[in-house]
């Protein structure tokens, strides 16, 4: 157990070390509980021994098919976790064997350009699989989208999209064979106008930059968001939200023939 308590500290801390051994580590009875419905086993997991009692962590230990949680002093779960406050629950995991093997040349997908907010991305992904997008295409400089910080945010959807991390965007940008539109905080159209259905990349960019001139050189339609003049811009999480679920929208209109 002792090695595996080292790997579940070293997973925590380090980003290189999660990329070097592409493992991760999920803290929440919510988490677990998504990773358990998708049929996977963990490497291991661990529970802290004042809440082995909880009904929802017996659930998690009577799953069929899931080996033996090892149980902790509260003190070792807390020394481990990577909460201020632990929630009594961590599993090491590897990531999905899909996560980034096969960059998307077309359909419909999010694109991230330097997002470094945990927060943020955690919800981007989450708001992708919400409205309906299955491929999430994390530019270089962006967090890392394995993080738990990441993981916590999104709330488990993680499981339900391919993760594609570290990419050159210029590059598959120029191959992506569908559309690109990128959110500006002044752009010639609003963000409602402009048609998002189909062979879509949807292009957030950096929380106080916005997206790298690059990018913005390879966009098809710049768009923005209407705001009153008092605010001068929204989080990145918001705004790629509300252009997530405009293409939702568009598409849920264009199946019923009554596209704005």
């Amino acid at each position: 157990m002792a090695r595996w308590l080292r790997v579940w500290q070293h997973l925590v801390h380090s980003a290189h070390q999660r990329q070097k051994d592409r493992r991760t580590v999920l803290e929440g009875i919510h988490l677990l509980q998504v990773y358990q419905a998708t049929g996977k086993l963990p490497l291991c997991w661990f529970v802290d021994g004042q809440r082995v009692g909880h009904a929802e962590i017996q659930a998690l230990m009577a799953f069929p098919g899931w080996p033996e949680p090892w149980i902790l002093e509260s003190s070792e779960f807390e020394r481990c976790s990577g909460l201020q406050s632990p929630v009594g629950v961590a599993a090491l995991i590897d990531w999905p064997a899909s996560s980034g093997k096969v960059l998307p040349s077309n359909g419909g997908c999010l694109v991230l350009d330097r997002l470094q907010d945990p927060g943020n991305v955690g919800t981007l992904i989450r708001s992708a699989v919400a409205a309906g997008l299955r491929q999430v295409v994390l530019g270089q400089g962006s967090v890392q989208g394995w993080s738990p910080k990441v993981l916590r945010a999104a709330m488990g959807a993680h499981f339900h999209v391919v993760l594609h991390e570290n990419v050159r965007l210029p590059s598959w940008l120029d191959a992506y064979q569908g559309r690109i539109v990128g959110a500006l905080r002044e752009a010639a159209r609003p963000y409602d106008t402009v048609d998002m259905t189909g062979n879509v990349a949807l292009v957030v960019g950096h929380e106080g930059s916005g997206l790298s001139q690059d990018i913005v050189e390879r966009l098809h339609e710049r768009v923005f968001i209407p705001m009153e003049p008092s605010v001068e811009s929204l989080n990145a999480a918001v705004a790629g939200s509300v252009l997530l679920f405009e293409r939702q929208r568009q598409q849920r209109g264009q199946t019923s023939g009554d596209l704005a």
